[in-house]
């Protein structure tokens, strides 16, 4: 199943480059589960290093290609906790292991992560990945709609124009904040954001 889904995302960026588009190649992983951190890095191994040897397999030109991944993090339902540094190093471990030098951006998706989860993680991984080559940003929806959307429910105003100069002040500062985790400058909004905490079984 891995390599059939990576030989699809071949396929499609050497279609895309054929008609002078710069394919963005996306695997993306759930983070539902319970699986531990290890895991996690050994199953994005696995897929980001098929997907580039499907990539040369099929004739993509590499250096005109952009990686948006998930971020590699323990299952939602993982009952061990990491902090934002391991996670961060997780997903450098990774990289490492996989991505040829010849990709110039790597953006990562919010999976459903939280605003400030997200950018705390992304932070991190700028802040300890040395001289590793690729440029690391973000390639959100969720993380920068959801609070917008939540917003304008609790604006109580009765149309988008009345609520635009408020929803446009937080979006400013959404990109703001991603923008500075794409620096590696984030500054979290609460204590241990960015690390996995277990949940709570009651």
């Amino acid at each position: 199943a891995i390599q059939a889904n990576m030989n699809d995302l071949a396929r499609v960026a050497l279609i895309s480059q054929d008609v002078g588009l710069v394919p963005v190649v996306e695997p993306d992983l759930v983070l539902a589960g319970n699986h531990k951190l290890d895991a996690a890095i050994a199953i994005n191994t696995e897929i980001t290093s098929t997907l580039y040897k499907a990539l040369l397999d099929h004739g993509v030109f590499i250096e005109g290609c952009i990686l948006k991944v998930n971020m590699v993090n323990p299952g939602t339902e993982c009952e061990e906790p990491y902090s934002v540094e391991e996670i961060a190093h997780a997903n450098l471990a990774v990289l490492r292991r996989t991505c040829p030098v010849a990709i110039k951006s790597v953006n990562f998706l919010s999976g459903g992560q939280e605003l400030d989860t997200v950018c705390s993680r992304l932070s991190s991984i700028n802040n300890l990945k040395g001289n590793l080559p690729w440029n690391l940003s973000f390639s959100w929806s969720a993380a920068l709609q959801l609070p917008l959307l939540e917003g304008y429910k609790k604006s109580g105003f009765n149309c988008i124009d009345e609520a635009y100069p408020e929803l446009q002040r937080l979006y400013t500062t959404e990109i703001s904040s991603a923008s500075n985790a794409a620096l590696g400058i984030y500054k979290p909004e609460k204590r241990n954001s960015g690390a996995h905490i277990p949940p709570i079984n009651l």
